[in-house]
């Protein structure tokens, strides 16, 4: 089959939770069909990457994306939408440029099927009877209301009202695609609810032979890890909440204690916790291998978020214990106490982090356990094949392509 994937941002580099996903699902798809990618593209952003790893990708350069930091741009934007019934989410990701780029590639070059990344993508117009996959990373009006809840106070004014405008898009995108992914059961269920059709679970995955296991010797038990872009504002929260409250609670009982924080983009709030005895700032980091193999432990302090998280994934192929909030281990098939430990309080989260260091058998038992839940349920080669059999399901369902371009 042609198969065109629609993406709000180019998926190469795989260097955070989104592009990370994207780039995974287009690879496994382009593996058994003709692959084409069409992406909005920010300043810096560099099409040809895309075009060399996974096949023909048509860019369409805007003045921002979700790889670009904030900017005046994109608060300017996030302003506009206060007086529009549409998210800001949807101003960042349906342009009216990738729309006409999309009507033209699709004269030129007709499809089998669409894949939308990211809910509000389904938005886009497409002729009467293309097949669409919507591939709904998270539920994002659940996870801004969440974050509504906290923050400074213009933060919680500007989400009370964004999360109401993007549940109304997303429901609207879902409604539209013809069958939804989700990266979990929790998620699968909400757009069941929305849409009263089955969605489709695809998880997140890791690949071990990008991201080998390390020795557990080679890391340092007293040096603690963090990965995940900090312009997404559960990251951020998260680090902040582990540098104010954990860490604290950790300096009288671990010895030159340290926090590494792996992220591109820190928040200026962030970047004045990097004078914080025992916490190091290292920004973006192409590749977390030698970062995770210095750690002795993984930690996932996050306090809101959706989906599943692929820095728990990654943590488990490189051989890594993890301690995690309920919250951040969300979505995965873990087990406390057998493949990382979970703790939502400060108190809680401090004493499992010493247990881990105390314990070097410990260690051992929950990475060996974590990596054999990674080899048999989270390696991307197995989750394509289920992409590729709902492919395969969605095809034969779906009657031939009516003519006269009508839109929908």
């Amino acid at each position: 089959m042609r198969v065109l994937f629609v993406t709000p941002y180019l998926p190469v580099p795989p260097d955070f939770g989104g592009a990370i996903r994207m780039y995974h699902l287009i690879r496994e798809a382009a593996r058994a069909h003709e692959v084409t990618i069409l992406s909005l593209a920010g300043p810096g952003d560099d099409p040809a990457l895309s075009q060399q790893e996974l096949g023909p990708t048509i860019a369409v350069p805007v003045a921002w994306t979700g790889r670009q930091p904030p900017s005046a741009a994109k608060r300017l934007s996030q302003l506009r939408s206060l007086f529009s019934l549409r998210s800001a989410q949807y101003r960042q990701m349906v342009r009216p440029a990738l729309q006409a780029a999309l009507d033209r590639l699709l004269r030129e070059r007709p499809v089998d099927l669409v894949q939308f990344e990211f809910s509000l993508t389904g938005l886009y117009q497409l002729p009467r009877g293309i097949p669409t996959v919507l591939d709904v990373h998270n539920v994002e009006h659940d996870l801004v209301r969440q974050v509504a809840r906290r923050g400074s106070l213009a933060r919680r004014w500007f989400n009370a009202l964004e999360w109401r405008k993007l549940r109304r898009d997303e429901l609207e995108a879902w409604g539209r695609a013809s069958t939804c992914l989700a990266t979990s059961v929790a998620d699968g269920r909400i757009i069941e609810g929305a849409t009263g059709r089955p969605a489709v679970v695809i998880p997140n995955g890791v690949d071990p032979e990008r991201l080998p296991r390390r020795p557990l010797a080679l890391g340092r038990p007293d040096r603690l890890l963090f990965v995940g872009a900090l312009r997404y504002w559960p990251n951020a929260e998260g680090v902040r909440f582990f540098v104010t409250q954990v860490l604290p609670r950790l300096r009288d009982r671990i010895a030159g204690v340290e926090f590494v924080v792996a992220g591109a983009d820190p928040p200026p709030e962030l970047v004045e916790l990097a004078g914080v005895p025992g916490v190091r700032l290292v920004g973006r980091v192409p590749d977390p291998g030698p970062w995770l193999e210095q750690a002795g432990i993984v930690v996932v302090p996050l306090l809101s978020g959706g989906g599943t998280r692929l820095k728990v994934l990654e943590a488990f192929a490189a051989g890594r214990p993890v301690v995690s909030t309920t919250v951040g281990a969300a979505g995965l098939d873990v087990v406390d106490g057998v493949h990382l430990l979970l703790a939502d309080s400060p108190e809680e989260m401090a004493a499992a982090i010493v247990r881990l260091v105390e314990s070097f058998e410990l260690c051992v038992r929950l990475t060996e356990n974590a990596w054999q839940l990674v080899d048999a349920r989270y390696r991307w080669s197995a989750i394509g094949r289920r992409l590729l059999e709902t492919y395969d399901c969605l095809k034969a369902s779906t009657p031939p392509t009516a003519g006269g371009g009508a839109k929908m």
